[in-house]
């Protein structure tokens, strides 16, 4: 349920956020997952809280939900290599750049119906109210993280403007 733009720039954002969080001794590929748990154990709070999932609903839910993060973001992967790979190509064929255009243009239907799958299995766990809160509660998620990027961002910001007057 979350549109793949908004996955970009939330990794963008807590790339930028927790750099500290992973050690340098670590292979990137490691530094990525450890990043990418903490995310979602950070989202899985914030959509608990919101939603006021019991823990018995936080664990048929997320395991649930998890499941359709991890298909949407196959669909996002998937298409944005097609795209790079077909665009970085001087020999594409027309026929492949429309394929890879479509492709493009598509990813929303895509996980629309990855999304409607999924609504079926959210309402064997989740409430009529908590589902309809689940969207406003991902938005909260993305919101705060967007905040919390912005006041990193103006305190670097900030000692950099004390460093040059030091």
């Amino acid at each position: 349920m979350i549109i793949t733009l908004r996955r970009i720039v939330i990794a963008a954002i807590l790339a930028i956020i927790f750099p500290a969080a992973v050690s340098a001794q670590d292979s990137p590929e490691n530094r990525r997952d450890r990043f990418f748990n903490e995310l979602r154990g950070y989202k899985h709070e914030v959509l608990a809280k919101e939603l006021n999932l019991t823990k018995e609903q936080q664990k048929e839910f997320f395991t649930v939900y998890d499941e359709m993060d991890d298909r949407l973001q196959q669909i996002s992967t998937e298409t944005r290599d097609l795209e790079k790979r077909v665009e970085a190509s001087k020999d594409a064929s027309q026929t492949e750049i429309e394929a890879a255009a479509n492709a493009v243009y598509s990813q929303k239907e895509r996980e629309g119906k990855v999304e409607m799958e999924y609504f079926d299995r959210f309402k064997e766990i989740l409430s009529p109210r908590q589902l309809l809160k689940l969207r406003a509660a991902e938005r909260s998620f993305t919101q705060r993280l967007v905040r919390h990027h912005r006041t990193q961002r103006e305190g670097i910001r900030n000692n950099n403007e004390k460093a040059r007057q030091d």
